[in-house]
């Protein structure tokens, strides 16, 4: 109990720092917003073409998704991946690498991977409460209010708290892959190329613009990589296409690959140091 004090007493800064530097850059997140509305306008007239056309017309399901399913899954899902690029921890270590101030951080007392999960789950945390929380309540409010989404009142909490614990998962998931792509910056001394592919595999096989049930089998297996958890399981989850016997199922599984990622990264941190060129310096 007292290791876990002093451990939060002395990282809990760093969260606190990570909310402020959100708060210093409250336009970003408002350009985010007008940008996102004007993505989630033109997918709901892409995928009205899509159900429109089909055998059924607007009545038509798709791989077990309604029309106004599809419109929920974009929604929930343009919002979760706000979330999930919160606070990039990629950059901070490309940064520290580039301004040469990697050197003294390894001088203080204080774990590295530590010192930037806490300012992660600061930003991250902020976001959440502030963005991703109101907006789903919303949203979810509106498609229940009108009956689009039909759900009991105890199955909905329970696809909440189930959401809710998917969404930390997520944060873990993220930040452990973006401290792996931070950490392949010692040997590449190049950051854009790594995040450039981590997006585009991240954005395919997590769903973001697919279902993943689109997919078929192919969508079945992705749906157990890491990525998914960082996107399609949650928003899934909130919807109710996951029952409860799977989504444990799924928490295992993402625990397992947050201890795999960790391991990796710890390893890759101890042989990059010995590769570790100060650009700044």
């Amino acid at each position: 109990m007292k290791n876990i004090k002093r451990t939060l007493k002395l990282y809990l800064p760093f969260s606190k720092a990570g909310v402020k530097i959100e708060l210093a850059y409250k336009a970003q997140i408002v350009m985010w917003m007008i940008i996102s509305f004007i993505e989630v306008f033109f997918v709901i007239f892409l995928y009205e073409a899509i159900y429109r056309n089909s055998p059924d017309g607007m009545s038509s399901v798709i791989n077990g998704f309604s029309f106004y399913d599809m419109i929920l899954y974009m929604i929930t899902s343009f919002f979760f991946t706000f979330l999930m690029g919160s606070g990039d921890t990629s950059y901070d270590i490309a940064t520290d690498i580039r301004e040469g101030t990697i050197a003294n951080t390894m001088t203080k007392p204080v774990s590295y991977r530590l010192r930037h999960l806490f300012t992660y789950f600061g930003v991250f945390g902020f976001d959440a409460v502030v963005v991703l929380l109101p907006f789903l309540t919303v949203v979810y409010g509106i498609f229940i209010g009108t009956g689009l989404l039909q759900v009991t009142a105890g199955r909905f909490i329970l696809n909440v708290i189930f959401f809710l614990l998917f969404t930390i998962i997520a944060g873990f998931v993220n930040n452990a892959l973006s401290y792996f792509i931070g950490l392949m910056v010692f040997y590449t001394d190049h950051l854009f190329g790594l995040n450039m592919a981590r997006n585009a595999i991240q954005g395919f096989l997590g769903g973001q613009m697919v279902p993943l049930a689109y997919m078929g089998a192919v969508g079945v297996v992705f749906s157990y990589t890491p990525f998914a958890f960082m996107n399609s399981v949650p928003v899934l989850t909130l919807m109710g296409k996951v029952d409860v016997m799977q989504a444990i199922i799924y928490i295992l599984i993402a625990l397992v690959w947050i201890f795999v990622i960790e391991l990796a990264n710890r390893l890759i941190f101890r042989h990059a140091l010995k590769k570790l060129t100060v650009q700044g310096g």
